[in-house]
């Protein structure tokens, strides 16, 4: 079977790349590549992927080498997309899709900014937070209070997503959104515990899914896509807790709440 180089080179890396960018594990970047690879026949797969590139080496015939090396600037979370690229890749190992339709669909996946309405994005980002509320201990107030907090986050997150320092800053700031609106809530309304508000609304930006991936990644001997993970979910919680000590204190200063 003859295979262009240049399209199956094109296709494990844009395949890699969107699973990286959205939140996948490193291993599955690579067992991606050599299922595609080995479906059609190439000869020597060799990949390497971290959170922040991907090294990919294939030799069709086993006598002559191509290389590409991508290198990864953002990360998200989009299952989504990674359910893309996990039935595109069948359906080139299926011979349904040609490499070029794969391309095609790969290219068109990755260029899809937003596959949902915007407005149900930051309501989602609203009840997660106002519900984890409830969860903790929370009442009617604090339910509020944090479905408030959770649309601001989400819609100032937006703000933020093109920036180098783009999950450091968002959960920067959600940390400082999360505590102000809780303490100023339960402050106008004259009663409510804040603390509910705070934890509550934290925990769906807590970088679970990164901590998870870190593990795992570790586990299976991938060292530096472990600690890399690993310093970027401690980064984003540092972050976090932050931007809430932040005005817990100044609160604390200005004696609006007790110790």
């Amino acid at each position: 079977m003859n295979v262009n180089k240049d399209e199956l080179l094109k296709v494990v890396k844009l395949a890699s790349q969107i699973i990286l960018e959205n939140g996948g594990e490193t291993y599955r970047a690579e067992e991606t590549i050599k299922f595609i690879c080995k479906s059609l026949g190439v000869k020597e797969i060799d990949s390497v992927a971290t959170p922040t590139g991907i090294y990919i080496t294939l030799s069709i015939d086993g006598i002559e080498n191509n290389t590409v090396v991508k290198r990864i600037n953002k990360r998200s979370i989009n299952l989504i997309r990674l359910n893309r690229v996990n039935t595109i890749s069948r359906q080139i190992t299926e011979k349904s899709i040609s490499l070029q339709e794969a391309i095609a669909l790969l290219e068109e996946t990755r260029a899809d900014a937003e596959n949902y309405n915007k407005n149900f994005s930051l309501f989602y980002g609203g009840i997660s937070a106002a519900f984890f509320t409830l969860l903790f201990g929370g009442k009617l107030l604090e339910f509020f209070i944090s479905l408030t907090a959770g649309v601001l986050v989400a819609l100032f997150a937006k703000k933020f997503e093109n920036l180098h320092s783009y999950q450091f800053l968002s959960s920067l700031l959600a940390g400082t959104i999360i505590a102000f609106t809780a303490i100023a809530g339960t402050y106008i309304a004259g009663f409510g515990n804040y603390n509910y508000v705070i934890v509550g609304g934290m925990m769906p930006q807590l970088p679970g899914l990164a901590m998870t991936n870190a593990i795992r990644d570790t586990i299976r001997g991938d060292l530096v896509s472990g600690i890399a993970r690993g310093t970027e979910a401690l980064l984003v919680a540092s972050s976090l807790a932050a931007g809430a000590g932040v005005i817990i204190s100044f609160a604390l200063y200005l004696g609006i709440i007790q110790n």
